[in-house]
């Protein structure tokens, strides 16, 4: 680890890392960091006992490691990098955890839990845990912004790869790296970047842990470079480095444009539905249809929802064979929405246990084939790298029509849930596993973490009683 000469995009934003302190964030991001940290804890709460957590976690167990950093909810400990992937896996797990339209990357499971691991491992106080998660999220958002949509195109998922690289600057700058080992740490990351987006078309779980792998890998990189084996300080911009391997097409300008100045992090949805980030608009409109015109499956003849281009055959599938499936399909998504509307109302959420129920139910299944995904040229106008507006026009079998559109999704930054309502989903998601007082502590120790709380505090709250987790 020396000073070598690093240049270009890397060594811009391994400098910006290097200098990032908290207090050069406005307060509308500190703030925001804050609540994607206890989305976070949400969105674990709910991964947590779905059966590939499970088995993510029983593999770690299995393998062992140093007790020094938690597998969450379960209170057990581990090294950071087997906790990193765990937590990361739970977070990931339903589909549920924070995403970005324009990177179509969910930072919050890749960044968060190697955060959180070395935090605990190195006794940081909440501040840098803070100001590494906001340098982890800025990068990751931003390496992705620059380099899709055509990484997604080659077969790769934002996730793994670039969350991989943000994991890495983050966790570099806990652990005190000057520019030249943060540009080595991004480096030593892109030798475990990965994660093909094939099970789009052939189906299996492996989407599940791309959270847990991004942190781990992230965790892993900086801890190798701190004993000296870095990777290449021009791992960006380099002949073979990440933008021509990943992507081939790309805007680095867009990494490093307003970089101190602006967030991308404020761009980041936190999700109402457990389903593809794509979808959110789609399914609000489907049950706003299906709440004001009490509508049952059978009365609806025809669905049309307007979508844009990059969606087309990749969110579009309308008989999904499985739950993975059917939570990255428009289509069924929005089935369920049209007949959930009636009884839920406007302001539910699809979770994960409706859409088991919707793929044993018959008339759901076959309303989900009636829909018909077009390509809209204002849907394609309005989307942006924050959010994917929906139009929903139904044909009703007395012949009448109605339409829904949704620009804004709830849960979007322009229409972003308050501390208030992110405080209430912990609540609902926690559920038995925590006593009150738990969760009124941890609520505390988040808002806190800009004011003396430390993460440790917060892991030490966050464990369920014997046999939750099974």
């Amino acid at each position: 680890m020396g000073n070598t000469s690093i240049p270009a995009t890397t060594a811009t934003l391994a400098a910006w890392a290097e200098q990032f302190r908290l207090e050069q964030a406005p307060p509308e991001v500190v703030e925001r960091m804050k609540a994607l940290v206890l989305d976070l804890l949400r969105v674990v709460a709910v991964g947590a006992r779905l059966p590939w957590s499970r088995s993510a976690r029983k593999l770690a167990l299995t393998l062992g490691g140093s007790g020094t950093s938690s597998i969450l909810l379960c209170g057990t400990l581990t090294d950071p990098a087997r906790a990193a992937f765990v937590n990361g896996a739970y977070a990931h797990a339903c589909d549920l955890d924070d995403t970005h339209v324009g990177s179509m990357h969910h930072a919050g499971a890749s960044i968060l839990p190697a955060v959180l691991a070395i935090a605990e491992q190195e006794n940081s106080d909440g501040r840098a845990l803070l100001e590494a998660a906001i340098i982890g999220y800025e990068a990751s958002l931003r390496i992705g912004v620059a380099t899709q949509p055509a990484l997604f195109h080659r077969g790769f998922m934002s996730t793994p790869t670039c969350g991989a690289l943000g994991a890495a600057l983050a966790v570099g700058k806990l652990l005190k790296f000057n520019a030249s080992d943060l540009a080595g740490a991004l480096g030593a990351a892109s030798n475990y970047a990965g994660g093909l987006a094939q099970f789009y078309h052939s189906g299996s779980q492996i989407k599940r842990i791309n959270g847990g792998r991004g942190a781990e890998s992230g965790v892993i990189a900086a801890l190798l470079t701190r004993e000296g084996i870095a990777g290449p300080r021009d791992i960006l911009e380099g002949e073979a480095g990440f933008f021509n391997a990943f992507s081939g097409q790309y805007d680095a300008g867009k990494v490093t444009d307003d970089l101190g100045t602006g967030y991308r992090l404020m761009e980041v949805s936190t999700k109402i539905h457990a389903g593809a980030g794509r979808l959110q608009a789609t399914a609000d409109a489907g049950l706003a249809l299906g709440f004001d015109l009490k509508l049952t499956p059978e009365q609806i003849v025809d669905v049309e929802v307007g979508i844009p281009k990059v969606i087309e055959g990749r969110l579009t599938q309308a008989n999904p064979p499985d739950l993975q499936s059917a939570q990255l399909s428009v289509p069924f998504a929005l089935a369920m929405a049209l007949t959930m509307g009636k009884s839920r109302g406007k302001q539910a959420g699809l979770r994960r246990e409706d859409y088991e129920t919707a793929l044993r139910t018959p008339e759901i299944q076959a309303l989900s084939s009636r829909v018909r995904c077009v390509v809209d040229a204002e849907i394609e106008a309005g989307t942006n790298t924050e959010e994917v507006p929906s139009r929903v026009t139904i044909k009703l079998a007395d012949g009448s029509t109605h339409t829904a559109r949704e620009d804004h999704p709830r849960g979007s930054p322009h229409r972003r849930m308050s501390w208030d309502e992110l405080s209430a989903l912990f609540r609902d998601s926690v559920g038995d596993a925590l006593p009150e007082s738990s969760k009124n502590k941890i609520l505390d120790l988040v808002a806190g973490l800009d004011r003396g709380s430390k993460p440790r505090d917060i892991t030490a709250l966050f464990v369920a009683p014997p046999g939750w987790m099974q």
